[in-house]
């Protein structure tokens, strides 16, 4: 028996609601909700706004949960694993899902889907595993801006990746990568001929009683007209206007297993549940699997935790204060989210906003004041982990501001003039994996607009020298902390025309 409460005994206290609300209002995020998961009992709070003007935050809202949806491909891996275990000791045949060889963590990939994967290099292609995508050492970066638009499906993202560079050797190095996910999905579809969604509901999401969890937009939309739920609005701050703005609701089929699901709250407290357990309808072997760490993680990186910091399959291993944390994150177009463990002490919390970037930053804030607190943190000791992410934000809009000088360091005083008149370098350039860039002259600059990908931004080259540029990925609706500048180059011909540009 789960009991979902908030009273007294709660952490999320009038002290915890206090500054949940200040920091919601100091880091421009209209809302977010909280359970904390301590043994049996639940307690849940929502804060803030869930759709302007006055929809409020609830333990029920829904969410796009992003990353975290990257827990539950693995864990439906671990389950195909199991059915062809099971299989093979009752009749000594794999599962009749498949009628293929049986399926483990080191089966390779290209023996399941031969047509649609294919990675630059040939020896990759050949030996990559279901385990070396689920935790990221394939050697293929994430390469996010290759997302294609809406109408780019699952085996169209896969087949896209042979147009990719890769910038490692297989298993040499940790590489977080989105579209690896999304293959693992499209492996377990063609494996047993369902819908992914249709397979986590009937695997996990139903057993578990998650009835408020969706795999696409138009069925989240569709409980919301029922009444069944409400979802919440993502949405940006305009610093220069001061208000927030509406982010599109995002719907990219191609995200599938690295980042589809739409949850709340109260759901994923049953899933987290599930794993401090070890409980079914994941196995005990399952279990072990998909939290057992197989690459270290380089440094620097995101991860708040000291190191060593470790990744196992589709979950972060981490150590706090002596304490094991089993964790990850999720960041999608105008959403944030986080869920951890402490198996060793069967606590755990998991939190869901309505803004991409703030919202994860607020939630690391809380989550460490809720860790702290429960494992009793001296104050000297505790990290101010507001004013740590202050500082991150000023060393961004600090590295942005000084762009030039750290991608062209040696720049000449008197600076070369391009070969040709800006509207000579304008027109279509084209990428077998990122498709194509449409330049247009705009003043002194040069823009191409991508608002129709996954990730939408336009791309603005600014002339330093040369045939050397500074290209400023502008995503839309974000600041410039947030703001990637990275260097640029034509390529003249010799008939005087710009034959090939290059980032």
């Amino acid at each position: 028996m789960v009991t979902v409460r908030n009273d007294t005994q709660t952490p999320l206290d009038e002290t915890f609601d206090a500054f949940a609300r200040e920091l919601l209002e100091e880091w421009h995020v209209p809302g977010v909700s909280v359970a904390v998961i301590d043994g049996d009992q639940i307690f849940a709070k929502g804060y803030g706004i869930a759709s302007f003007p006055s929809e409020p935050v609830t333990p029920e809202t829904l969410f796009f949960t992003a990353s975290t949806t990257k827990s539950f491909t693995s864990a439906a891996i671990s389950l195909l694993i199991d059915d062809d275990t099971n299989a093979r000791a009752t009749t000594g045949q794999s599962s009749p899902a498949s009628q293929n060889e049986p399926l483990t963590w080191k089966t390779r990939i290209a023996s399941l889907i031969p047509e649609d994967f294919v990675l630059p290099d040939l020896y990759a292609t050949a030996h990559a595993t279901i385990e070396d995508a689920l935790c990221h050492r394939t050697g293929l970066p994430d390469h996010e801006n290759s997302f294609g638009p809406k109408t780019t499906n699952v085996a169209g993202m896969v087949r896209n990746m042979r147009h990719l560079p890769m910038t490692s050797e297989l298993r040499e190095e940790f590489m977080y990568n989105n579209m690896i996910y999304s293959t693992i999905s499209h492996v377990l579809e063609t494996r047993t001929g369902q819908n992914m969604g249709c397979f986590l509901k009937d695997r996990i999401w139903d057993p578990l009683g998650m009835s408020k969890t969706y795999w696409t937009l138009d069925d989240a939309l569709a409980a919301e007209k029922r009444g069944d739920a409400k979802l919440a609005r993502g949405y940006a701050w305009d610093a220069a206007a001061e208000q927030f703005v509406d982010e599109e609701l995002p719907d990219f089929p191609a995200v599938s297993g690295s980042g589809a699901i739409i949850s709340n709250v109260l759901d994923y407290a049953k899933w987290l549940r599930c794993m401090m357990t070890r409980s079914a309808p994941l196995s005990a072997a399952g279990h072990a699997s998909v939290v057992t760490p197989r690459m270290v993680i380089p440094i620097p990186g995101n991860n708040p935790f000291k190191a060593p910091n470790l990744y196992a399959l589709g979950w972060f291993v981490d150590t706090y204060r002596g304490e094991r944390i089993i964790w990850h994150s999720g960041g999608w177009t105008g959403f944030g989210s986080v869920m951890a463990f402490l198996p060793e002490r069967q606590w755990g919390f998991v939190m869901m906003g309505n803004t991409s970037k703030a919202s994860n930053y607020v939630q690391m804030v809380l989550y460490f004041r809720l860790l702290d607190q429960l494992l009793g943190t001296p104050l000297d000791e505790r990290v101010d982990w507001n004013a740590r992410w202050k500082k991150v934000v000023a060393e961004r809009r600090e590295a942005f501001a000084k762009a030039r000088e750290r991608l062209y360091p040696s720049v000449p005083v008197k600076l070369t003039p391009p070969s040709l008149p800006l509207d000579k370098y304008a027109g279509s350039y084209s990428h077998p994996g990122y498709g194509a860039m449409n330049f247009v002259a705009d003043g002194e600059r040069l823009i191409a607009d991508r608002t129709d990908q996954e990730i939408a931004m336009e791309v603005k080259l600014k002339h330093v020298s040369g045939e050397f540029w500074m290209a400023y990925l502008h995503v839309k609706h974000r600041d410039d902390r947030d703001v990637q500048v990275v260097r640029a180059e034509f390529y003249v011909s010799v008939d005087g025309t710009a034959g090939k540009f290059d980032n």
